[in-house]
């Protein structure tokens, strides 16, 4: 051998021995009587020093002894999750080189101070404890990168951590926070990630870095909420997305000469009408993911008739587009601009036709129109010559256009429940076809030998569950509707239950995924399917659950109490609300 290259090959083995005792995950019980201790003769070896990554996840401590911090004095990474721990050791300072602590779900109420003497901190997870205080005169933590306090009972944060200047990630979500934080306004000047969802707080303050990505104020349903106008100023150059989900925005007002791109939007049941989302569309630009529908049943939701396509800047960017039960009941011929865009998800709508115009969208590859009142579709759907999965469950369709027959690329196609009497003979050339369903339709599937209805229908069956990332009807809802503000179900009752009812709000027939046999496979000729023309132009609201509306305009405080008031006095059995009922009612 070459002595030449003895030091390589010990720094080879040194490295390579150095990697076995870098992380270290204790086991087993670290109890001392009646307090629990890390002791150090049982559980640290010989080599403690060199352990880089350790983890102490559920081991029932309440204190942790110094010379445990002495010991494993050069840690980078130090996890102490899932413990009884309510505060932290001077001796911690000992970990000169830790990068990143991890203290979920802990018992901590106030800040540890003895933080701020980390230097080297980079990382660091407060998650669900009790956290609501900070100690007087806290400094900040000048190292770090990443910080995640959600799930705590935060107020405010200390002024001081505006001088954080490599903060790039704050997680504030679940706490009770009012309004931007001081230190977001006037300092932080790197922020790239910002979270501040689940506080019922005012979002229209500012954030001073100008390098913002993304910006999460979920579930912010303050009364009188106003939409930020800070978002709209041109010096946020880096924006990517924005997401206000289920915050319901009563005052909205665009500054003069606004600028705005981001890419990702999601504004989601924010109680937003046709003018507002054309007025808020028109000023931003480059979106490639618009989310504009109600992703579950809510009373103050997105409600418009009519999507305002023509408002929507730079419509050759948009790639994904949600806009699913707001109460569509026509598509504009512009969504022929949307050239690129891949999905369109206008599922549970209004929706009776489909303009030609669709035929345009050469790119697209998924299209959701379950749960509308489709009579027919456009007969140049075969342009679409991207298409992959299609799926027109629960609508009226009685014949499917012959330029289907083009759609080579089709993988999935859902035709559940509707007023098919024959499937065209062009649907055994799909070789691509993995996913079909034709359940609860005039047609007796026996009839098609070549069709393995079975083996497409299982495969059908797996899409929806792993796309919907639920358990439940084929019925695009969420799984913690009976959770919601207006269900008085218990929660330990079903979502399928929950969504079978719904359906027969709706009078449209769903499917339940999780059941392995349904009796909507069966099929008797002299037994046809009932599928209910819903008399929509007579019917204004319908009532199906308690403090349950199917909104078809923004009257909902109004109706609410006056459908509580008649259920009361044991009016209008049926609970079916028509047009002009309320029109003289104090």
């Amino acid at each position: 051998m070459d002595h030449s290259t003895m030091p390589e090959v010990k720094r080879r083995q040194r490295s390579k021995r150095d990697a076995k005792c870098s992380r270290v995950q204790i086991n087993g019980s670290l109890s001392n009587g009646s307090s629990s201790k890390v002791d150090t003769a049982d559980e640290i070896k010989k080599e403690e020093a060199k352990v880089l990554e350790l983890e102490l996840i559920s081991k029932d401590l309440n204190i942790v002894s110094d010379k445990f911090f002495k010991r494993y004095c050069n840690l980078l990474k130090l996890d102490l999750s899932d413990n009884r721990l309510s505060s932290l050791p001077n001796a911690i300072t000992c970990l000169v080189r830790l990068e990143s602590l991890v203290l979920d779900r802990n018992k901590f109420s106030e800040f540890p101070q003895v933080l701020e003497k980390l230097a080297s901190l980079k990382e660091l997870s407060i998650v669900n404890n009790r956290l609501c205080n900070f100690p007087e005169n806290f400094g900040a933590l000048m190292a770090a990168e990443k910080i995640n306090l959600s799930g705590n009972c935060i107020k405010f944060l200390p002024t001081s951590w505006e001088k954080m200047t490599r903060l790039k990630s704050l997680d504030l979500s679940d706490n009770y926070i009012k309004f931007i934080p001081s230190c977001i306004e006037l300092g932080m000047p790197i922020l790239e990630i910002v979270n501040l969802s689940n506080n019922k707080m005012d979002i229209d303050g500012r954030v001073y870095s100008h390098r913002i990505k993304k910006f999460y104020g979920r579930n912010n349903n303050n009364a009188r909420l106003r939409f930020p106008q800070w978002i709209f100023s041109g010096k946020y150059y880096k924006f990517e997305e924005f997401d206000f989900e289920n915050s319901l925005f009563d005052l909205i007002k665009i500054p003069p000469n606004p600028k705005i791109r981001v890419r990702v939007l999601n504004l989601q049941r924010c109680n937003f009408t046709e003018k507002n989302i054309a007025a808020i569309m028109s000023d931003i630009e480059s979106v490639e993911e618009l989310k504009i529908g109600n992703n579950q049943y809510s009373y103050a939701g997105n409600l418009f008739t009519e999507l305002p396509l023509e408002c929507i800047n730079s419509p050759q960017d948009l790639r994904e587009f949600d806009s699913q039960a707001v109460g569509l009941s026509t598509v504009s011929p512009a969504i022929k601009n949307f050239v690129n865009v891949t999905k369109i998800d206008f599922s549970r709508n209004h929706i009776s036709w489909l303009p030609d115009e669709f035929g345009c969208l050469k790119k697209l590859e998924v299209l959701l129109l379950a749960q509308n009142t489709l009579i027919m579709l456009p007969v140049n759907i075969g342009k679409l010559e991207s298409l992959r999965v299609l799926d027109i469950s629960s609508n009226h369709v009685c014949s499917l256009p012959e330029s289907m027959s083009e759609l080579k690329n089709l993988q999935y196609l859902d035709l559940y429940a509707n007023d098919l009497r024959e499937l065209p003979e062009y649907l055994i050339d799909f070789e691509n076809l993995v996913g079909f369903d034709v359940e609860q339709n005039y047609v007796d599937v026996d009839n098609y030998q070549l069709l393995e209805f079975k083996n497409l229908r299982e495969s059908l069956r797996a899409y929806n569950k792993s796309e919907l990332k639920l358990d439940g009807p084929k019925a695009k809802t969420l799984s913690n509707s009976s959770n919601s503000s207006f269900s008085s179900r218990s929660s330990t009752e079903s979502f399928s239950t929950l969504s079978n009812s719904m359906s027969q709000v709706y009078s449209i027939k769903t499917e339940d995924w999780d059941k392995d046999y349904d009796s909507a496979d069966d099929f008797d000729a002299y037994n046809p399917p009932e599928i209910i023309e819903k008399v929509w132009y007579e019917t204004k609201y319908i009532y199906g659950n308690p403090m349950y509306f199917c909104p078809a305009d923004l009257h909902i405080p109004r109706v609410k109490d006056v459908v509580a008031k008649n259920h009361s006095r044991g009016k209008y059995p049926p609970r079916q609300i028509v047009d002009g009922q309320f029109d003289n009612i104090d």
